[in-house]
């Protein structure tokens, strides 16, 4: 379901940024990448459907995007 939202949200913002003038085109540019960056992701994830019901694939996602932010955040703390 995010993967779906990644993806409506995204191509209209990238749509829009790459139309903007000069330097405020760069930020289309960096929207693109992080869609194309995604689609890897997004194709993994309905692999996985196939074999995890959704609703447990979702937990597990939710989780694993917790442990990840929580590492990021551990990371930034400075001793």
């Amino acid at each position: 379901m995010i993967g779906i939202i990644v993806f409506v949200l995204g191509i209209p913002s990238v749509i829009y940024g790459l139309t903007l003038n000069g330097g405020a085109s760069l930020g289309g540019v960096l929207i693109l990448s992080g869609v194309i960056l995604f689609i890897p992701f997004f194709i993994i994830d309905r692999i996985l459907v196939k074999w995890i019901k959704p609703l447990k694939l979702s937990i597990l996602e939710l989780i694993f995007s917790l442990i990840i932010l929580l590492c990021y955040n551990i990371q930034q703390i400075s001793i």
